[in-house]
């Protein structure tokens, strides 16, 4: 929102100020991630930026409270700051994305300008050209000259200005307090053993509205965002190379490491050991 300060002058002059302090940014960086085959991200708590995203190698499925978006090499996506998602992606070999990190700052009458906006693909600006933009904003954030830096942000808001034509509002329909209070609870506990219909009463609603409910807002269900969020977690564990695969699954609550194995190969297209060793590898 734009505001115009009117100063009144001696001698009848007049100065107008027109500020608009909602593009205003308190926070950018750009960061570019180049990683062997697999590549897992959780902001199942809410992403702490908006994000600017181009996938330059590699293919990946962000998944959302509005459903899944698939994105592929040469695709842009705006995620906006506080969105709940998780995202897996896959390369042959490599996955390379850039991503821009951005905050605008907080408006008390228009609020803020990067929250108008839901997850998305942008289509307009999946370009080659979009590519080449980001990776240079990279190197130019990474120079320590003010010079750089100030030229990358120059080049951030010449693009901002053309991404806004295209960006959609955000949709208005959250997480009912139900869910919010389900997706809160499994996240804390998904390594414990319990049922839905234990789950369902945390929440005081029946079993099958927990899962109606889960299938319109998150269209998934309680059982099987739970053990999303146990093959996310069984990631970091092969990352760190430290338990064996049986260890893992025990830790996890699987109920046997061979059914941990079918339920990784069937979310990352590996089994814990390729995905091990691939990683080792890199």
């Amino acid at each position: 929102m734009y505001k115009k300060v009117t100063f009144l002058l001696t001698g009848g002059k007049m100065i107008d100020i027109v500020k608009s302090n909602e593009l205003c940014l308190s926070d950018f960086g750009v960061q570019k991630v180049l990683t062997r085959e697999f590549m897992s991200y959780d902001a199942g708590k809410g992403k702490k930026e908006s994000n600017f995203g181009f996938m330059m190698q590699g293919n990946g499925v962000f998944s959302s409270v509005f459903g899944n978006l698939e994105v592929n090499a040469g695709d842009l996506i705006y995620i906006p700051e506080g969105a709940r998602y998780r995202s897996l992606s896959k390369g042959s070999p490599f996955v390379e994305y850039y991503c821009i990190h951005v905050s605008f700052r907080n408006d008390p009458a228009a609020g803020r300008v990067d929250r108008r906006f839901g997850m998305q693909k942008i289509d307009a600006l999946s370009t080659p050209e979009t590519g080449a933009l980001f990776s240079e904003m990279y190197k130019l954030v990474r120079d320590s000259s003010m010079e750089s830096r100030a030229r990358a942000l120059q080049l951030f808001y010449g693009f901002f200005a053309e991404a806004a034509k295209h960006l959609k509002e955000a949709e208005r329909a959250a997480c009912s307090p139900c869910v919010d209070h389900a997706l809160a609870y499994i996240e804390e506990h998904f390594c414990e053993d319990y049922s839905m219909a234990e789950l369902a009463k945390e929440c005081l609603v029946s079993e099958s509205q927990l899962y109606h409910l889960f299938k319109r807002e998150l269209h998934t269900t309680p059982v099987e965002y739970k053990n999303e969020m146990k093959i996310l977690a069984s990631i970091e564990h092969l990352k760190e190379g430290v338990l064996t695969v049986e260890e893992i699954s025990f830790r996890l609550g699987f109920h046997s490491s061979s059914y941990f194995r079918r339920m990784f190969k069937s979310a990352t297209g590996m089994t814990p050991k390729e995905f091990r060793r691939k990683h080792v590898a890199q």
